[in-house]
């Protein structure tokens, strides 16, 4: 079986690289901001602007924070704050035995500090790695299309729906940046725990719409 995964919020933790950052961002600012609950808003589909603004920052001010964040996030010294997701090393190498091909496809724009990464993290053994550019619409989806694995696994509508346009099965996880009960409501899609939930072979891998 060929099996695309995600990165971010599948295979590593997102919560503590993007709000440690996030929060040092509101601080240099002089705001005050609840990480807590601008994470439980991220975690219900905002992005960093409308979650920002929702509680309170001006668009103004959330653009800047906004803007800042994206520009940091992917420097490696914020990469470092990633973790692995619990039992992920032990899955990937069980699934690498038993035949499956894995296929990284993940939305990333500074792809050396992404690979930097991966080698840091000991995640290694995949066929394909693919890192696109997350603000190209198309990205990922182009990917998926090239690679064409049975399966994507990510942890996003975004991951959703680029599958469903590449005609690939997707399976979410909301052990990332979206809650199940979000995904649920979002996604025409089976959701998971983690990737540990995740049986193999898929009971029934079907492409969208069949």
């Amino acid at each position: 079986m060929r099996i695309g995964l995600d990165l971010d919020g599948t295979l590593v933790s997102c919560y503590e690289r993007q709000m440690t950052l996030l929060g040092l961002l509101a601080r240099a600012c002089r705001l005050e901001l609840d990480i807590q609950d601008c994470w439980a808003l991220k975690r219900e589909g905002l992005g960093n602007r409308a979650a920002l603004m929702h509680l309170g920052v001006t668009p103004a001010m959330a653009e800047a924070v906004a803007t800042l964040w994206e520009q940091a996030i992917e420097d490696f010294h914020w990469l470092a704050y990633d973790r692995l997701l619990p039992g992920v090393p032990d899955i990937l190498w069980r699934w690498r035995v038993a035949g499956h091909s894995l296929h990284l496809v993940s939305a990333r724009r500074n792809p050396v500090c992404a690979t930097m990464q991966l080698r840091r993290l000991g995640l290694d053994g995949f066929a394909s790695v693919d890192f696109v550019d997350p603000f190209a619409a198309d990205g990922k989806r182009q990917a998926l299309e090239r690679i064409r694995p049975d399966v994507y696994i990510g942890d996003t509508e975004r991951d959703f729906l680029c599958a469903r346009e590449a005609g690939v099965v997707p399976l979410l996880l909301c052990s990332g940046l979206r809650s199940r009960a979000y995904l649920e409501r979002t996604c025409d899609a089976s959701v998971v725990s983690g990737l540990a939930q995740v049986g193999l072979p898929l009971h029934r891998a079907l492409k969208p719409g069949e």
